[in-house]
């Protein structure tokens, strides 16, 4: 399975394209590095930019080898993180998440999730409102 996913953050800055290759040879490798992921969060650490992503690959991946459809898939991940898990600026990063989903046998999927994430207005928004 191939995943080409692209990512559109603030209208100034360039989109992220990254593409994410899975086999079931490499499935040790890929359940591994969610499971520190996944442990990080639990240590209540907040997660980067790439983290973050991982962790919506992963997800994605086995909702798909679960055989979840993809409106489950989209309807699901915006509820998978929240602004208090990621670093500042990751939910602005990740404004948009297009993911382009190629099987084995040639079919292809199209996910694409608007503010996955949802973006907090920070505390400097309401000081400039109060003055």
């Amino acid at each position: 399975m191939k995943i080409e996913l692209l990512v559109h953050g603030d209208p100034d800055i360039k989109p992220i394209s990254k593409i994410f290759h899975y086999d079931k040879s490499d499935e040790l490798l890929f359940f591994e590095s969610t499971k520190v992921i996944k442990k990080r969060l639990g240590n209540n650490l907040r997660l980067n930019l790439d983290e973050t992503l991982w962790l919506y690959v992963a997800y994605v991946i086995t909702s798909i080898n679960e055989g979840k459809s993809t409106h489950f898939i989209t309807k699901n991940i915006p509820e998978l993180l929240f602004p208090n898990q990621v670093m500042i600026g990751v939910p602005e990063s990740m404004r948009k998440l297009t993911f382009l989903i190629s099987t084995k046998n040639n079919d292809c999927d199209l996910i694409s999730i608007s503010t996955p994430i949802p973006i907090n207005q920070y505390f400097f928004h309401e000081q400039e409102k109060t003055m």
